[in-house]
């Protein structure tokens, strides 16, 4: 009595799992068939039971190049630094970068120098 009762319990999930499995093959069906002519369209998502368009990112191609890192060189220390932190000076028409104030501080001491000397 007690091994019907819990095979019948299970049956019961089974079938409710089923159910509920080709609804949501269905579902995905219609969205497929809703956005089959979209270029646009990079995929579904199912989370929560909910399911969601991917559309492609018209800026994505954009954002990954500018997210490649320009590096510059540093002519006091030699560092590689990213050209949006270094610290720059332009001088004499030609920009120049360097990765802290000091190195900033040496390079115009330097130059200064050379201008003395002439």
């Amino acid at each position: 009595m007690v091994i019907d009762f819990i095979l019948n319990m299970f049956l019961v999930i089974i079938l409710v799992s089923l159910f509920n499995l080709a609804r949501y093959i269905f579902k995905i069906r219609k969205i497929m068939k809703m956005h089959k002519d979209d270029p646009n369209i990079k995929g579904i998502s199912i989370i929560n039971g909910e399911i969601n368009i991917i559309a492609k990112n018209e800026h994505s191609e954009e954002t990954q190049v500018n997210l490649i890192k320009e590096l510059v060189h540093d002519p006091i220390c030699g560092k590689s630094i990213e050209k949006r932190e270094a610290y720059r000076i332009l001088k004499e028409g030609k920009e120049h970068f360097f990765c802290s104030w000091e190195c900033r501080e040496k390079f115009l001491e330097g130059h200064q120098a050379e201008e003395g000397e002439i």
